[in-house]
C-alpha cells in the first residue's frame, strides 16, 4: 500500500515537472553532437561495462562525454570511475536530491542518452529537467519528453541499444540552415 502511494506521488510530481519544463530542441546525430550526456543504470556490472565502453568510443571520436550512473543500493559503492548517485540520495518518493544529480540535470548538452533498461524511476526523473537539445532513451512507462525512444527486448542490453541507436541516428539528415 505504501509503495503504491509513493509511486502515485512520484508519477504526479513527474507530470508536473514535465509540464513546467522548457528546452530548446534540435536534432543531432552521434556525429553532429559535440557534447553527450549519458544517464544510466549502473547497478549491474554488465550495464556499467557496456556503457563505459560506449562512452570511451565516443571520447575517441572527440566528443565531450558526461556520465551519471544510478546505483540501486543503500550504501555507496566504492571505486566507480564515474559520477553516480544511490538510493540514500533519493527523497521519500524517489526523486534524486544529490548535488551530482542536480548538477547533471542543469548541464547543457547536444544529446542526452538515457540507458534505463530496468525503467528505474530516478533516471526517468532526471531525464526530464536535463538541458539537452535532443533526448533519446529506452521506451518507458513513465511520462517523458524524449525525442526518440527505442524499444529493446530486456535480454538484449545496452550494447544492442547502442547498435540500434547508430542505425537510426545515421538515417537523420540534418539541415544546413
Amino acid at each position: 500500500m505504501l509503495e503504491q502511494i509513493r509511486s502515485a506521488l512520484f508519477k504526479k510530481n513527474l507530470r508536473g515537472a514535465l509540464s513546467s519544463h522548457k528546452r530548446q530542441r534540435k536534432s543531432h546525430t552521434l556525429e553532429s553532437a559535440r557534447t553527450i550526456s549519458i544517464l544510466f543504470d549502473a547497478t549491474q556490472p554488465k550495464h556499467r561495462d557496456e556503457t563505459l565502453e560506449f562512452a570511451k568510443n565516443l571520447e575517441k571520436k572527440g566528443k565531450k562525454v558526461t556520465l551519471l550512473g544510478y546505483v540501486k543500493t543503500k550504501q555507496p559503492p566504492t571505486d566507480l570511475p564515474f559520477n553516480f548517485f544511490f538510493q540514500k540520495e533519493l527523497s521519500w518518493i524517489g526523486v534524486p536530491k544529490s548535488e551530482k544529480a542536480l548538477a547533471f540535470a542543469k548541464e547543457k548538452s547536444d544529446l542526452l542518452l538515457c540507458f534505463n533498461p530496468a525503467d528505474e524511476a530516478p533516471l526517468a526523473w532526471l531525464a526530464v529537467p536535463a538541458q539537452a537539445a535532443m533526448k533519446i532513451g529506452f521506451a518507458t512507462a513513465y511520462a517523458n519528453d524524449f525525442d526518440m525512444m527505442l524499444e529493446i527486448p530486456a535480454e538484449k542490453g545496452i550494447r544492442y541499444f547502442t547498435e540500434q541507436l547508430h542505425q537510426y541516428l545515421d538515417k537523420i539528415v540534418l539541415s544546413t540552415k
